[in-house]
């Protein structure tokens, strides 16, 4: 039986640095989150899209994530 593979969401998320847990000593991470992004789009512009918001944002960026949800029905 053969699967169908259809896009159903698509976002890229932004890991901000917001401090120190002062108990735990562990960073604290916040998110910012942009989605409806283009199913497939090129990494080289999303990462310039997310470089362009860094010096909008009131924490400093630890790391990018793209994340891509699909569905698999039969065909």
């Amino acid at each position: 039986m053969a699967a169908i593979e259809n896009a159903y969401r698509s976002n890229v998320s932004l890991k901000l640095n917001s401090g120190v847990n002062p108990v735990t000593e562990n960073v604290i991470v916040k998110s910012c989150s942009l989605g409806k992004v283009v199913h497939g789009a090129d990494s080289g512009k999303i990462m310039d899209v997310a470089t362009a918001l860094f010096p909008l944002l009131e924490y400093p960026v630890l790391r990018v994530e793209r994340t891509e949800v699909t569905v698999l029905e039969n065909a």
